[in-house]
């Protein structure tokens, strides 16, 4: 089975999103455009998402979780990739 990627929906609330996160069991990665990868669960990585979250660059994040279950824990906040 292959690793699902998503992306967020627009006009996501960051924090709510990052706070969702803690009740993951597994990692949460935010993969950027430019190619970082940053571990969501982390805080100096939430600080940085933070900090990137530039109107339009979310969209162009995609997220990946270790664990499967944990996309219905972040369902209202991902939408599927469309490239996929």
């Amino acid at each position: 089975m292959g690793v699902s990627v998503m992306q967020l929906k627009e006009n996501v609330d960051v924090s709510a999103f990052l706070a969702v996160t803690e009740k993951c069991s597994g990692d949460v990665f935010f993969h950027t455009h430019e190619g970082d990868i940053l571990n969501v669960k982390s805080l100096l990585s939430r600080y940085v998402v933070v900090s990137v979250c530039k109107p339009g660059e979310l969209q162009k994040a995609r997220i990946v979780c270790t664990d499967e279950e944990d996309y219905a824990v972040l369902s209202d906040f991902l939408q599927p990739d469309a490239e996929d």
